[in-house]
């Protein structure tokens, strides 16, 4: 294939803080030691993509309380404290991310809302980014916390009063919402032409397939996109310039369910959660969380067990991203010759020392693929990043840029492969089942 690359041709700008992860409420007080200021080897792995946002939500968040200084007996229903809070904002000021934080909506507590509010948004601070309230409240009526009649005008009023609640008692604090389900672009367009001045940030949430459950779910099921995602990125993006606003995937992930053995944890993932972030990137949204967290989320980008820290396939779809995107001005790439059946994508951006990033994506099983790059001008030099591991079936030794990360948690790319080229064109291969970052000087 040929792929003509025109720098001149620029777009949208990848924001600084497009990548995040997204943890569980219930994780605060679960596992008071994971999102910890003493916890260095997260820390470390989270200050290796820069800076990023971090939301704490999920399913979770509807269903433990607000306990301020009172824990609760119960230890299956354990209440949200003042110190878990307090161990959040010392984590968030040790990574420098700020914070989307879901509210308790399914208890209908207003009044323990503004209270529990009150508490983070002072001890966040300047790592505070908004508040959510409810998460996938679209699918209330599923989960028991409403009735069966549960509408969009009943979600509305119930948003309108915890805003009003809150903001009665923090007239500082921001918002952000509606955190729906996958594809519901009525509620997120509702929502948005509603409240629309009272938010800083429309979101939803995204998965590529599901139930983990499904005994039918595969590979395939990651290496290619869900059939609606297009449509989707492209409403999301429609509803959030109309409004003058940014959109974000605030919960995402490969397989919904907590994700699935040999799909969700291994090289494939990663490929996946490559391409579907430059998929968000290329129809202007702010960014993407991933969902993860304990060794239950079979999806989790950075995994905790038995007291080691270690970073899964979509960790290192994350650094490859960051190495060839993130700040960078979109440039949309003309690919010739190409057959629709190939499974393979091609995304370009301008850095800012004027550089050019290209990332090749191949998620095909069997099937290598050489690419001729024709650029404007002629160019001086390339170094290759790969994103590589021995099979899309392997859970461990994947490398980006000849490295992995070290149990310490930092990341230092190996001798990159550097070329010289001094012309307008070069070939590179992109053999089956892996990526490559490439920068053009």
């Amino acid at each position: 294939m040929t792929v003509i690359i025109d720098p001149h041709l620029t777009g949208y700008t990848i924001p600084h803080i497009f990548q995040g992860l997204s943890y569980e409420t219930g994780l605060l007080s679960d596992d008071p030691n994971y999102l910890n200021e003493h916890n260095t080897v997260l820390i470390q792995l989270l200050k290796n993509l820069g800076r990023g946002v971090l939301r704490i939500g999920g399913n979770s968040s509807d269903e433990i309380d607000w306990g301020g200084d009172d824990a609760g007996t119960d230890t299956l229903h354990k209440k949200l404290t003042k110190a878990d809070i307090d161990r959040l904002a010392g984590f968030a000021k040790a990574i420098n991310w700020p914070v989307l934080f879901g509210l308790n909506l399914a208890n209908n507590n207003p009044a323990a809302a503004a209270d529990e509010a009150a508490y983070v948004h002072n001890r966040l601070q300047g790592n505070f980014y908004a508040f959510q309230t409810g998460n996938e409240p679209d699918f209330f009526f599923a989960n028991t916390h409403r009735p069966q009649n549960y509408k969009y005008r009943n979600y509305q009023k119930e948003w309108d009063n915890y805003y009003e609640t809150v903001k009665g008692k923090i007239p500082g604090a921001l918002f952000a919402g509606p955190d729906i389900m996958p594809f519901n672009l009525r509620w997120l367009g509702e929502f948005t032409k509603n409240e629309h001045q009272r938010v800083n940030l429309i979101d939803g949430h995204y998965y590529n397939n599901g139930p983990a459950s499904n005994p039918q779910i595969g590979l395939q099921d990651v290496l290619r996109p869900h059939k609606d995602m297009a449509a989707y990125l492209q409403g999301m993006s429609v509803i959030a310039a109309n409004h003058s606003l940014p959109y974000r995937i605030s919960e995402s992930n490969s397989i919904w369910g907590q994700g699935k053995p040999g799909v969700s944890n291994v090289f494939a993932s990663a490929l996946w959660a490559l391409d579907f972030m430059w998929s968000i990137a290329e129809n202007k949204g702010q960014g993407v969380n991933f969902h993860g967290g304990g060794i239950r989320f079979v999806y989790t980008p950075i995994n905790a067990a038995n007291g080691i820290t270690t970073a899964r396939p979509v960790y290192y779809a994350m650094l490859a991203f960051k190495d060839g995107a993130i700040g960078n001005k979109i440039v949309a790439p003309q690919v010739i010759d190409r057959d629709e059946q190939d499974n393979y994508s091609v995304h370009s951006s301008i850095n800012r020392d004027k550089s050019t990033s290209i990332t090749f994506i191949n998620k095909e099983l069997e099937k290598d693929f050489s690419f001729t790059v024709q650029l404007t001008q002629a160019a001086a030099s390339m170094s290759i990043s790969r994103l590589s591991a021995p099979s899309v079936t392997s859970d461990t030794g994947i490398t980006f840029a000849g490295s992995t990360v070290n149990q310490d948690g930092t990341f230092a790319p190996a001798t990159n492969e550097e070329y010289p080229i001094h012309q307008r064109t070069f070939t590179i291969t992109i053999p089956a089942g892996s990526a490559a970052v490439v920068r053009v000087r």
